[in-house]
């Protein structure tokens, strides 16, 4: 008679064969993702909004970050990570393993960089300032802060978002963008105005706009915050006598492409903000006053002063005549040229 079969032990033998398979190619698998050799350089990548994860995989196979971006994905994919990845710059050790990456990308904060918009700083200066830190595009962000739809979806009564950018130290990722950051300027000021200025206004008369307007006039009038309260007082004084403000920065905001020197035809050459032409305030602000400039407006000081001059060292000669200007004008001009 022939051997008996036992059928029971082969399948025992299969099995195990099989789990020994399958315990060796697992082994296998966890050293490919343990494996790494940290080199102690780092690499920041942008990992952008809507990819797949196969091109997440590929963005870090481009920068040498990954070798096996196939099994990345494989591994980005039972991880769910299409509900854990997010967008954003990140650092990644270089020759760091694979556990490593996928920590990152799930449990890293993404990279921020801060910035600082200092007072009576223009829309267009906040511009040059986010393209410089590479974290928006200049000409996209003016487009949409100069935008009159933008002012009214606040619902203000302004040409634009100029004035309502408050000046501050932000922190934001290359991610971001521009409306974003914009967003987050316009929400700080609010923040402000809600906590600080939103009774006085009220009680004041004046409208947000008006206050935000000439705050921003006195902020480029003067850097000494002890002369604020003073020019604002001269401005109201010229607005109760009807006077035109004849505020050289108000001029500038209205050429465009200026050189740095005004000129008698800036002076006499009509635009919308050109205070020596216009009566009364511009239609919005010239820049993004700081709260100590909106302080001075809500509370000027006394006085009956309706003309200052600079004297060059960053203060201003205060006059109530016209005849008096002249002097001290005369007398500015004879310093400087000393100088």
């Amino acid at each position: 008679m022939g051997r008996r079969i036992n059928s029971t032990g082969s399948v025992k033998n299969i099995l195990l064969g099989l789990i020994g398979v399958g315990a060796l190619a697992t082994l296998a698998l966890l050293l490919v993702l343990l494996n790494g050799h940290p080199s102690g350089k780092t690499k920041d990548v942008l990992i952008s909004r809507g990819l797949s994860l196969k091109a997440v995989s590929e963005v870090l196979h481009q920068e040498g970050l990954v070798t096996r971006p196939r099994l990345f994905s494989i591994l980005l994919r039972v991880t769910q990570g299409n509900k854990r990845v997010r967008a954003g710059e990140f650092r990644f050790q270089m020759g760091a393993n694979l556990m490593n990456h996928l920590r990152v990308l799930y449990n890293s904060d993404p990279i921020t960089y801060g910035i600082t918009v200092p007072e009576g700083w223009n829309v267009r200066q906040i511009a040059s300032l986010l393209a410089e830190k590479q974290l928006g595009d200049a000409q996209k962000f003016v487009q949409i802060a100069l935008d009159p739809a933008s002012a009214k979806k606040l619902k203000l009564n302004t040409p634009h978002l100029e004035g309502f950018l408050y000046p501050d130290t932000y922190f934001f990722s290359r991610i971001d963008g521009e409306q974003k950051i914009l967003d987050a300027m316009v929400g700080r000021f609010f923040q402000e105005y809600n906590s600080r200025f939103k009774d006085s206004i009220q009680a004041s008369g004046m409208s947000l706009e008006k206050v935000v307007t000439l705050a921003s006039i006195v902020e480029k009038e003067t850097g000494q915050p002890s002369e604020r309260p003073l020019i604002a007082s001269v401005f109201f004084n010229r607005l109760k006598k009807g006077m035109r403000l004849q505020s050289d920065p108000t001029t500038i905001y209205g050429i465009n492409n200026f050189n740095g020197n005004i000129t008698k035809d800036d002076l006499r050459k009509f635009t919308p903000y050109n205070t020596y032409v216009i009566s009364g305030l511009p239609p919005g602000p010239i820049a993004s006053p700081g709260g100590a400039a909106i302080e001075a407006v809500l509370k000027p000081e006394t006085s009956d002063y309706l003309y200052f001059v600079s004297n060059n060292n960053g203060t201003h000669f205060f006059s109530k005549t016209y005849k008096d200007h002249l002097k001290f004008v005369k007398e500015y001009q004879m310093n400087r040229r000393k100088k």
